[in-house]
């Protein structure tokens, strides 16, 4: 991982060697976007399943987003650093079940249990990015963009069985924040990954830029750890099964839309500025 940054620290340092060229003009702009979240399971964004001799649990994530703001730097006709700010939401099925369990003893008997309820992880994305363009006509651009992407969780989640009639049986779900290294600790609040998107660009000359493309996000390593807990008073569940774990890996594909304001070189100011000052010599 560390090789990977320095890596591309390298590459973004070699290219603003490169913008300092005086053909190069240099932009800022910023934008917003929104991005569903959908899960694809060839991806490893799909579902999860654990079980053992007593109870079973499935996690299924379902539709999630993110949006925010974002923050663009253009250094070269083909290359840009973009970076900014956005709110994620990743929402959860959780489904844990037993099976009916007969009389034993002086146990009595224990019906079915099966339970569906489901948890959120809010987070907040900091992603950095080197895009490269291709013109492909006078007003859209084809791009590719790679970086690296924190994401601060604020929070650790508690969920559990939400039909209360059943007072016998139930269970308790921790969702524990991991750090970069995917272990429990002071870092768990920040996590790292890396980011790709692909996507195709609509510039205008007066109303902005109009872009629709994809992202794929790759945390460097787990994000969260479930930990769920099953009770049973009429059946107990031995001490040694009562718990199972699931890892949330945390990647995630989106659909992007977004929306830059027009942008402006940034170096016309300082052409004024000599021209500015020639005329006062000349005076």
């Amino acid at each position: 991982m560390q090789k990977l940054i320095l890596c591309f620290f390298l590459c973004l340092a070699t290219l603003f060697s490169v913008a300092q060229e005086k053909e190069n003009v240099q932009t800022l702009t910023a934008g917003v976007e929104f991005r569903p979240i959908f899960p694809i399971d060839f991806l490893n964004t799909g579902s999860q399943e654990v079980s053992n001799n007593n109870f079973s649990v499935g996690v299924a994530p379902k539709f999630s987003f993110s949006a925010g703001m974002i923050i663009r730097y253009g250094f070269h006709k083909r290359f840009a650093l973009e970076t900014g700010l956005n709110f994620v939401q990743r929402n959860y099925d959780l489904n844990v079940r037993r099976d009916s369990v007969a009389a034993f003893g002086t146990n009595p008997a224990s019906p079915t249990f099966s339970s569906a309820t489901d948890f959120t992880i809010i987070g907040y994305e900091h992603p950095i990015k080197l895009l490269f363009f291709v013109q492909v006509s006078e007003a859209i651009y084809l791009n590719a963009a790679a970086g690296l992407q924190l994401t601060f969780f604020p929070s650790d989640i508690y969920t559990t069985n939400e039909d209360k009639s059943n007072e016998l049986q139930s269970f308790e779900h921790y969702g524990a924040r991991l750090g970069f290294d995917g272990k429990t600790g002071s870092d768990g609040f920040i996590h790292g990954g890396g980011i790709i998107n692909l996507g195709m660009e609509y510039r205008t000359k007066k109303a902005g830029y109009f872009y629709l493309g994809g992202t794929y996000h790759i945390p460097f390593a787990d994000v969260y750890r479930s930990r769920i807990q099953f009770r049973d008073e009429n059946n107990p569940v031995p001490n040694d099964e009562r718990v199972q774990e699931l890892f949330l890996n945390g990647s995630y594909l989106t659909f992007d839309v977004r929306y830059f304001f027009h942008s402006k070189p940034l170096l016309k100011k300082d052409k004024k500025k000599k021209k500015n000052r020639k005329s006062g010599s000349a005076d």
